[in-house]
C-alpha cells in the first residue's frame, strides 16, 4: 500500500471532513460483536488506507488514531511504501 496517495494537491479540503467524521461510527461498528468478519476485515482495510495518509490521519484526533490502530498489527507500518518519483 503507498502512502500519501491522497493529498491536497489531488483531493478537495472538503474531503477531509467527510472520511474523518465516519471514523467514531466506524469505530463503534468494528467493536460491535455483530459485525461480521468480513465487514470487520473491511474497516481494518479502510483504517489502514485511512491512516497511510497524512491528509485524513492528520485530522483525526489521537484517540482515534489509537483506535483504529488497536484494530491492526503492531508492524501494519512495513506495508507501506513510497510512491514512487
Amino acid at each position: 500500500m503507498f502512502k500519501n496517495v491522497i493529498t491536497s494537491e489531488n483531493t478537495p479540503n472538503s474531503h477531509k471532513e467527510v472520511i474523518v467524521s465516519q471514523v467514531d461510527s466506524q469505530l463503534a461498528e468494528a467493536a460491535d460483536k455483530d459485525t461480521s468478519a468480513e465487514q470487520l476485515q473491511a474497516l481494518k482495510d479502510h483504517f489502514k488506507w485511512l491512516l497511510a495518509n497524512d491528509f485524513y490521519k492528520a485530522e483525526c484526533s489521537a484517540e482515534q488514531v489509537s483506535g483504529m490502530e488497536s484494530y491492526l498489527p503492531a508492524d501494519y507500518k512495513d506495508d507501506y511504501k513510497d510512491l514512487p518519483s
